[in-house]
């Protein structure tokens, strides 16, 4: 008698990315964060005192890892966006030095993503020149979408730069409660439009949260992938 056939591996219904931003500080909570068993995006700020090693820390357990740069929300400067922000009132030369400052903190980085950004990020003319550098350097942009009135996933498509934005936060009330909630909106998006990207922070609530949902996302069917692989390439 042979033996039974395994079951046929059922195809995703639907992939989510989810980026956990604002790493840097504690080497500790992202050592936590890199025993949940999701293929959770790293993003990391460019000058905390421990970015390099955890962008390191990440790369080595193939985590993929974002560098999350600072940039110009409205309300500046009574609302500070950290050493080394892109600013609207920056020239050429200086977002350019400002960006490769940021990005020799380590040679990890595959794509960015936006801190803050709610003025930066819809200034079309301060946008180019950043995605222009993006696309010199082959890397990808996540519009974390911190106003409505972003020109940058936009432009990231105009100018041939493999980009993609976020369509949840997961956190901006910090209780598990609202996590759950915000994770079943992930869920429910991602099977309806077959992929959605969501952005959570490193909570403790948000910890504690995806630590419990491995599991589920196994069964509903839903895929958690690199955020890179849901970036649109240019020309598709």
């Amino acid at each position: 008698d042979k033996p039974p056939a395994p079951p046929a591996r059922v195809p995703p219904v639907g992939r989510v990315a989810i980026i956990i931003d604002d790493f840097g500080q504690s080497v500790e909570m992202a050592r936590r964060f890199l025993e949940i068993p999701l293929a959770i995006t790293f993003s990391v700020l460019p000058n905390e005192p421990h970015s390099r090693e955890i962008a390191q820390m990440a790369h080595a357990a193939r985590r993929e890892v974002l560098l999350h740069l600072p940039m110009e929300p409205h309300g500046y400067p009574k609302i500070n966006p950290g050493t080394g922000a892109l600013l609207v009132s920056m020239s050429r030369d200086e977002i350019r030095k400002t960006l490769h400052s940021a990005l020799d903190v380590s040679p990890y980085f595959s794509g960015v993503n936006n801190h803050m950004g709610s003025r930066f990020t819809q200034e079309s003319s301060s946008m180019t020149i950043l995605l222009a550098e993006l696309h010199e350097r082959k890397l990808f942009f996540v519009d974390s979408r911190t106003t409505h009135k972003s020109t940058g996933y936009t432009l990231a498509r105009k100018l041939k730069v493999p980009a993609a934005q976020r369509d949840i936060f997961l956190d901006h009330t910090q209780t598990e409660e609202f996590v759950r909630s915000q994770l079943n909106q992930l869920i429910r998006r991602a099977k309806i439009h077959g992929s959605a990207i969501a952005i959570g922070h490193p909570y403790e609530c948000t910890l504690k949260v995806l630590s419990r949902s491995a599991d589920r996302f196994h069964r509903e069917g839903i895929e958690v992938v690199p955020s890179g692989e849901l970036v649109d390439l240019p020309g598709r």
